[in-house]
This record gives structure tokens, C-alpha cells and sequence, in this order.
């Protein structure tokens, strides 16, 4: 890998965040809470300069930043990818139930996120079975 090519894909990582961050602080911004926003904006920035440098270290969480790497760390990176969203599955199912006792049935946002997850996990194993 060229430096010019590490350069670009650290950029690319630190600027996920810096976008991310500035919906939301825009979001924040827009719904009033001006402090908060400006607290966003200061920790995003922050966060996307560690990242950056973060992502140039010659370590497994900096190859799997740059989007590059061996076998093994895009294993890594896959398998931690699955436990994140088995964590975010189980909380949206206990939103969803908490949510249910609360407001007399009403699954809410929780609803909406388990819906998401499981169509995700239909399609991507019809489509991954067909593939191999």
C-alpha cells in the first residue's frame, strides 16, 4: 500500500465520524439543545482525529480501520461485527418487551429496529446461501 492510498483510507475513517457527528450535532442543534450540540461537535471532532491516528498504526484495529488487512483480521473484524449486532438484537427485543409493559402493547422504535434486524437476517441468508 502506497502512503498516499493509507492516507486516503484513514481520511475516510475519520470522516464517517465527522459526518456522523455532524448530523447529529445538526439534529441536536435543530431540536433546540444548543449546549449539547456544540459538546457533539467538540467530541466528534476528537474522536475523528484519534481515529485517523488511530487508523495508521501498524496494529489488527488499524488494518481493519484503512479497510485493509490479512484474512485473519477481516475475520476479526467479521466476528465482532456479528457480536455487535447479536448486543443491538438483544437490546431492541428488551426495548420492545419493556416498551410493551409500559404502553399497553405499543412495541414502539424497539419494533421497528427487531423488524429491521430479523427482514436483514432473512435476506442475507437467502442471498449468502445462494452465493456458495
Amino acid at each position: 500500500m502506497t502512503y498516499a492510498n493509507g492516507v486516503g483510507r484513514r481520511g475516510a475513517t475519520a470522516a464517517i465520524l465527522v459526518v456522523g457527528g455532524g448530523a447529529l450535532a445538526a439534529a441536536t442543534w435543530i431540536g433546540g439543545d444548543h449546549v449539547l450540540a456544540m459538546i457533539l461537535v467538540a467530541f466528534y471532532a476528537l474522536a475523528a482525529g484519534v481515529a485517523f491516528l488511530w487508523a495508521g498504526r501498524d496494529t489488527d484495529v488499524g488494518a481493519i480501520m484503512r479497510v485493509a488487512g490479512d484474512e485473519r483480521q477481516r475475520r476479526l473484524d467479521r466476528d465482532a461485527t456479528a457480536l455487535a449486532g447479536l448486543a443491538m438484537g438483544l437490546s431492541a427485543i428488551i426495548g420492545a418487551i419493556v416498551s410493551a409493559a409500559r404502553n399497553h402493547g405499543d412495541i414502539g422504535g424497539y419494533g421497528v429496529i427487531c423488524f429491521v434486524g430479523g427482514l436483514t437476517y432473512g435476506v442475507s441468508l437467502f442471498v449468502l446461501k445462494r452465493r456458495t
